[in-house]
């Protein structure tokens, strides 16, 4: 009597048979969805409608429209005329407007002179000007040598004792005078100190 061949060994393996064995289905895969309609160009135009739709929504609100009229939108008035003019000159003295003007002016009695790299001017405040019936407003000396390149000083300074010119008002003008004698500077000092020096 012949074996079965098919019948499972002691091992458990069943021997080989003369069919061939089909091997066990594989996992089913899955199906490949089909592509979403939108197109990458359609998502941008999406978002981009989206990122409007917010910012009109976030700049609709009054806090936010009024730090837009307030703060952005006059760089933009301001940006429409002065690109009708590109002297570099007129734009400063349209911008800063008589701190500009008073300094340019001082600066230039010195460049005339040609000290002005040299001179070391003692300025009154805003305030001594007003009430020697000048409109002058005197701007702070970090900001006079940002506009000038002139070195100026205020009385309430530690180093103010070092000035080697000084201006004062008479007459409803402006004087320049040298520092010829140091108890004359201690007398400007004390004087200009009787006025409010603010920014």
């Amino acid at each position: 009597m012949k074996k079965n061949k098919n019948v499972p060994r002691a091992g458990g393996t069943a021997s080989k048979s003369s069919q061939p064995v089909q091997p066990p289905p594989a996992a089913a895969t899955a199906a490949k969805q089909p592509g979403p309609a939108a197109t990458n160009g359609f998502k941008t135009f999406i978002l981009l409608v989206a990122s409007v739709i917010s910012l009109l929504i976030f700049f609709g609100m009054e806090p936010n429209k009024m730090w837009l009229d307030q703060r952005i939108m006059p760089y933009w008035e301001d940006y429409k005329e002065l690109k009708l003019n590109l002297d570099v000159e007129e734009r400063k003295m349209a911008r800063y407007q008589t701190d500009y003007i008073f300094a340019k002016n001082v600066t230039g009695f010195f460049q005339k002179r040609g000290s002005a790299d040299k001179a070391l001017v003692l300025v009154p405040s805003t305030d001594y000007f007003n009430a020697h019936g000048l409109q002058i407003h005197v701007p702070e000396p970090a900001v006079f040598y940002y506009f000038t390149g002139l070195k100026t000083i205020w009385a309430n300074s530690p180093e103010a004792g070092k000035a080697n010119w000084y201006i004062t008002a008479r007459g409803g003008g402006l004087v320049f005078d040298s520092v010829t004698n140091q108890q004359a500077l201690q007398d400007t000092i004390a004087s200009f100190k009787k006025y409010k020096i603010s920014l």
